[in-house]
């Protein structure tokens, strides 16, 4: 039996073309569903002739409102809606992995510039701001004294959109200069390292000019990445981790996770074993 793979996109990047690549060399049937021209109705059946779909917009909010129709018309989603929504929110991620027991640096949130700028006091500089959704590190801050902090939420505050009035406040872990993403589907974990490469820039995400390079996959590594993706609800996830002296920390968790650096690095198929997870899901 052939499988339908439909993959969901708003824009096709080099991820979403090793993917699209990887269906029917798997034996699958790619449909390509994109989401600037489909009409996605509410109230009549699924029109999507898809086995299983896999949900890679760029763009969150919408890619979480599709996989919500998506799923109450009864079309399996990777990753499904909870997922998604565990992960996109920085607060339910981190709400998360306290839960579980889970490394992660001490955060605080804030409703309030006034208990915000006290917040930040009180942990002491410098701090780090995080909007609550959001990828690629953008809007992400590192506050070195009261001035700047005083600054930053002022501006926040005047933002019109309202989930930037929502002050993510974590306490800034001096690591090295790289930071891992683990790159997990199902019970398998497939880590790089992203390597700081200017003086003055102290954030490791590639889309910033962080290198990628490989990192040993060591039992903690995998320990952690597994923990934390579990902890969230597990699928196809990156996990990003920090070295705190010789602790590993768990930082963030992507529900839609870029991958194609990691496949250049380590040489293993990431968009193969995607598509094959997928595969198996339908054929179980």
């Amino acid at each position: 039996m052939v499988t339908r793979v439909g993959i969901v996109v708003d824009r096709v990047r080099s991820d979403e073309r090793l993917l699209f690549e990887t269906v029917e060399k798997l034996g699958g049937e790619l449909v390509v569903i994109d989401s600037k021209t489909h009409k996605f109705s509410l109230t009549k059946p699924n029109d999507i002739e898809a086995d299983i779909v896999i949900m890679r917009c760029v763009g969150t909010l919408k890619g979480l409102y599709i996989t919500f129709v998506l799923e109450n018309q009864g079309l399996e989603v990777i990753n499904p809606y909870l997922i998604a929504e565990n992960c996109f929110d920085k607060v339910k991620t981190s709400v998360l992995l306290a839960k579980n027991g889970l490394p992660t640096p001490k955060t605080v949130v804030g409703f309030d510039v006034k208990s915000a700028f006290q917040i930040a006091e009180e942990m002491g500089y410098p701090v780090i701001f995080k909007p609550v959704i959001g990828s690629w590190a953008r809007m992400v801050a590192k506050v070195n004294d009261p001035q700047a902090a005083k600054t930053l939420l002022e501006h926040l505050s005047l933002l019109g959109n309202a989930f930037h009035k929502i002050y993510y406040i974590q306490e800034y872990i001096p690591k090295p200069d790289r930071d891992i993403r683990s790159i997990v589907i199902g019970d398998e974990v497939i880590p790089i390292y992203r390597v700081i490469q200017t003086e003055s820039e102290w954030r490791t995400n590639t889309a910033l000019g962080g290198r990628a390079e490989p990192c040993p996959l060591t039992p903690e590594i995998e320990e952690l990445s597994l923990k934390a993706a579990e902890a969230v609800g597990g699928g196809v996830l990156g996990v990003d981790l920090i070295e705190n002296g010789d602790q590993l920390m768990v930082l963030e968790i992507n529900h839609s996770t870029e991958f194609k650096n990691v496949q250049k690095v380590t040489g293993v198929n990431i968009a193969g074993k995607i598509i094959q997870y997928a595969i198996n899901k339908v054929r179980k």
